[in-house]
């Protein structure tokens, strides 16, 4: 889930492959339907801009994810307030209101169809997740259902950021 001043991009998405051996060449399919730029970070992935902005950014996902296959991760963008581009990584940051023991862990992870990934690593309280389907899930899907969960204090798409340099 973004936060209040973020919104998630209709026309501008995240693909990330599934395992690092999948050939890029699978993005091919995307030629004179967007452009596609590698994505700088600390996982593997590339930007996409649709040429044709959907309505939604649930039917962006959709025709990606049905062009791309399940060899890629399809990821909307999110976008703050001043028009910066924040990137997923396909990972949920989730925060506990106390210290989450390893069975509440597993019981959210089974809950929500999710696979526990780790703890963070300064606080004891948040734990990062994955859809366990893989590709197959719009994220923003699985973050809306969490919020409602009293035993979880928060959520959020775990991101990258895009900087400008001045």
């Amino acid at each position: 889930m973004p936060s209040s001043s973020e919104h998630i991009s209709p026309g501008l998405f995240v693909v990330r492959p599934v395992a690092p051996t999948i050939p890029t060449a699978g993005l091919s399919r995307l030629d004179g339907l967007a452009s596609v730029e590698p994505l700088g970070g600390r996982m593997p992935g590339w930007v996409v801009k649709l040429n044709k902005s959907p309505k939604t950014a649930r039917a962006g996902w959709r025709d990606l994810h049905r062009l791309l296959g399940p060899d890629f991760v399809v990821l909307p963008a999110m976008v703050d307030a001043d028009g910066r581009y924040r990137y997923p990584t396909g990972l949920l940051s989730l925060r506990f209101d106390n210290d989450a023991s390893e069975q509440k862990l597993r019981s959210v992870a089974s809950t929500y169809g999710l696979e526990f990934v780790g703890r963070a690593k300064f606080t004891k309280q948040q734990a990062l997740f994955k859809p366990s389907a893989g590709s197959d899930v719009f994220l923003p899907d699985v973050s809306g259902k969490i919020e409602d969960d009293e035993q979880i204090e928060a959520v959020w798409f775990d991101a990258e950021s895009a900087y400008n340099r001045s």
